[in-house]
Order: C-alpha cells, then structure tokens, then sequence
C-alpha cells in the first residue's frame, strides 16, 4: 500500500531518482540514485520468502559495494521489517521514517464528511459554495493545458515560508500531465467564477485501494481545496475502501492538512542501514 510503490509514482519521479533495478529469483530489486541526498534501495519487491528474500538482499549488497556505496534501504513499510531483523548477515540500525509515512483514509470518511470531527470541513465547503459559482471539470487531454496553467500559478505563487525546493516536484507533476493519457489515472479541474483554479490526479490501485497523486488549488480561495478534494473522490474514487493521500514529507503545513481529515491509519516506512 505504499504510495511508492506503484507505477505513475516511479514514471513521474523517475528522472529525479534515476531508478536502476534488476531481477532475481522472482524478486525486483530497485535501486534510487537521487540528484539530491545519498542512493538507497527500497525493500526487495515481490513474493517474500526467506531464502528469496536472502538472495535479493545479497545481490542488493553486491550491487552498492561494486560502487564503493554504503547499502541503505529507505521508505520500508513496517510489514517487512521483521524479514530485515531474522534474515540479514551483518549489523542493522532502523530509524523510524515519520516524513514519508503515508495517510491512509476511508473513503466513505472523506466522501461523507460526517460527524464532528468533519464539522469545519463541511463549514469550508458551505461558504465556497455560497462565495463562488464553480465548474466540476473531468481531466482529459482537453484540458491538459488548463491543469498546467494551475500547476505553473500555484508554484509562482508559493510563498509558505519553509525551506523546501518545490522544483522536483513541478518535474514530477508534468510528467503526469504530459502523459495521461497513457497513464491509468483519473483526474478533475475546478472552475471558479469562470477560471480554472484546481486540479487533482489520483488512480485506483485494484478495486479497494485508492491514492491521490497531486492536489493544487489556489489557496487565496478559501475553501477550495476541501471542495476539490471531497468532490473528486466521490466522483472519481468512491468504489474503493480506502484513500492514501501519501506523505507529508516534514511539512508543517501539510501535516496540518493531511491530519485534520482524520486518518485511519499509516503506511509506516523506515531507513534501515546495514554494515
């Protein structure tokens, strides 16, 4: 259920990440060499066994000291730790990986909106309805432009004030942008008041399992993002149980964001380091 772990997330990030990866014995080893921060692998990719789990290991170890590289695995989901623990030769250190831990929602939770707990969310969208006339739009290669357009005003016009390069990510959002329609995605604009002020890409991985790729509004458009975000999944998303809207990276501001929708729970995903 990691958000990683799917194919639009590793097409868009790609050339950011500059993934390498083989297979053996029925396992898909993949490797990240990043323009930014240090080269790691993820957790072994298929049917887990001891002994196949062993081998993938070893040939990952093989593989970083060829190139002088110390063999750290990151974004591990806690599901396969225990496979870290019982079959690795040498000493490992796990950290807890709290930034990239993935929000997982019910979808009739961010649908419905019911209860107390989603009294200001149902409050943010009442006064958007009653402040602006809007426009429900389905994403296709019509309106590519248009979404492009959000995506360039909404990186122009942030000014959060927290360290961060947003740039990889512009790269990342083009490149499922460019290529929808050869991508298993679904995807909606919101117009208002005439203009197109919001966009919103996600998938549905099998029939129960959803994830949310991007989501940008304009934040001037008080509450905008809420719309988008409950319409798009009742319109788009609804036949699955559940919702990753994936990570919040550290950030302040999307910490915020994403808790306040009431998660049911996390993806947890560590760093483990192996000497």
């Amino acid at each position: 259920m990691a958000s990683e772990m799917n194919f639009t997330n590793l097409f868009m990030w790609r050339d950011f990440y500059n993934f390498e990866f083989f297979e053996i014995e029925e396992m898909i080893c993949l490797m990240a060499f990043p323009k930014e921060g240090e080269p790691f692998a993820y957790a072994p990719i298929g049917r887990y066994t001891p002994e196949k789990f062993k081998s993938s290991i070893n040939a990952i170890r093989e593989y970083f000291n060829e190139r002088g590289l110390n063999l750290v695995f990151k974004r591990v989901e806690e599901s396969k730790l225990k496979f870290f623990e019982n079959y690795i030769d040498g000493q490992i250190k796990i950290e807890y990986d709290r930034d990239n831990s993935d929000y997982i929602y019910l979808s009739e939770d961010l649908i419905n909106l019911k209860g107390r707990k989603y009294h200001s969310k149902r409050n943010h969208i009442n006064n958007f309805l009653k402040t602006y006339e809007y426009e429900y739009v389905e994403l296709n290669d019509t309106y590519i432009g248009e979404a492009l357009k959000v995506d360039e005003e909404w990186y122009l016009n942030k000014s959060d004030g927290e360290n961060i390069d947003m740039y990889p990510e512009k790269l990342a959002n083009r490149e499922v942008l460019k290529n929808y329609s050869k991508l298993d995605c679904k995807g909606a604009l919101i117009k208002v008041n005439g203009k197109f002020e919001a966009y919103t890409v996600g998938e549905i991985i099998k029939n129960h399992y959803a994830v949310i790729h991007i989501e940008k509004a304009n934040s001037d458009i008080k509450g905008l993002y809420t719309f988008i975000n409950q319409k798009f999944c009742e319109r788009e998303l609804g036949s699955g149980i559940y919702i990753n809207r994936e990570q919040d990276l550290g950030i302040k501001s999307l910490r915020r964001a994403k808790s306040s929708y009431n998660p049911i729970k996390y993806i947890n995903k560590y760093t483990i380091y192996i000497n």
